[in-house]
């Protein structure tokens, strides 16, 4: 399922001392299965972005399609849209609201009518899917960790059968392998249920490292929006925007103009690692045969 954003404006305030232009003539297009992250400075829009998606925000200005359809029309089932594009936000407290993790989980198909049997199948099947053991049905979401609260939260929108998963910065505040955790669940996910993704995030190390496609938000405007590479090699224009390049990069670049390697747009470990390994087997004089990890 598509998703069209034409010349959307967001105008908050309106009338008011507090106006602001949250979002600027925004147009793009996300194609059904694509992994796509969000990027920008804190205040550029994202958050107000992935907000329409769903319609949890009404744009001031353009229009917004999901499958071809305008979702502002009178007649649309904007419940169904929220079945469909499921939006997981950055604190998982503030959806968490059940007594025990099953309830939770259980409330999104409950809430859509879902039967009560296929309902619990639902649950279930979500829980796994993020790692959640049964044995955690009846604890109170509230007593987890905060990975833990994470999952459930995701596993609360997977119950609903989402074709659209939106993610604000899932892994905020987790440590190194927790991040890692949390991300590697995502694409499997993404995998195994063939949707679409949408991640905002401000790392730059987990968008090179598993999105497809970037768009960088600067002050309600959408800024750049293109491949990984493509939109990493803007360097300097995403400085000036306050965001950086993946910090592997900057090292890649300083060992290129060294003179230690030639490869250039290199932006996450696992390519500086074959890289660097297949350098390391030509200094020695050994055969660089299968030196991909």
């Amino acid at each position: 399922m598509s998703i069209t954003f034409d010349k959307v404006d967001h105008l908050y305030g309106k009338g008011t001392s507090f106006e602001k232009m949250a979002l600027k003539n925004v147009s793009f297009h996300i194609r059904d299965g694509e992994f796509v992250g969000i990027i920008g400075h804190t205040g550029s829009g994202k958050s107000t972005l992935i907000q329409h998606m769903n319609g949890l925000l009404k744009c001031t200005g353009g229009n917004i399609y999901y499958d071809g359809k305008d979702i502002s029309d009178k007649e649309y089932d904007r419940k169904k849209l929220r079945q469909n594009v499921g939006i997981v936000f950055q604190y998982p407290e503030h959806q968490l609201f059940e007594a025990t993790v099953g309830k939770d989980v259980a409330f999104g198909p409950n809430n859509l009518g879902i039967p009560g049997l296929q309902a619990e199948v639902r649950t279930y099947e979500a829980l796994r899917s993020v790692g959640i053991d049964d044995s955690l049905l009846d604890v109170s979401p509230f007593d987890l960790s905060g990975g833990q609260k994470r999952r459930v939260a995701i596993a609360g929108v997977l119950a609903m059968k989402p074709k659209v998963l939106v993610l604000d910065e899932p892994a905020a505040g987790l440590d190194p392998v927790g991040r890692r955790d949390i991300l590697d669940m995502i694409a499997g996910i993404r995998r195994e249920e063939n949707i679409t993704v949408i991640l905002v995030s401000h790392s730059m190390e987990d968008v090179a490292e598993y999105v497809d496609r970037i768009m960088v938000m600067n002050d309600g405007e959408l800024a750049m929006d293109g491949p990984v590479g493509e939109v990493f090699a803007h360097r300097r224009e995403l400085e000036e925007m306050g965001l950086s390049v993946p910090q592997i990069s900057l090292l890649m670049k300083d060992l290129e103009d060294a003179g230690i390697i030639k490869d250039t747009g290199i932006y996450t470990m696992e390519e500086a690692v074959r890289v660097l390994s297949k350098r390391l087997l030509e200094g020695s004089g050994q055969s660089t045969y299968n030196t991909t990890p």
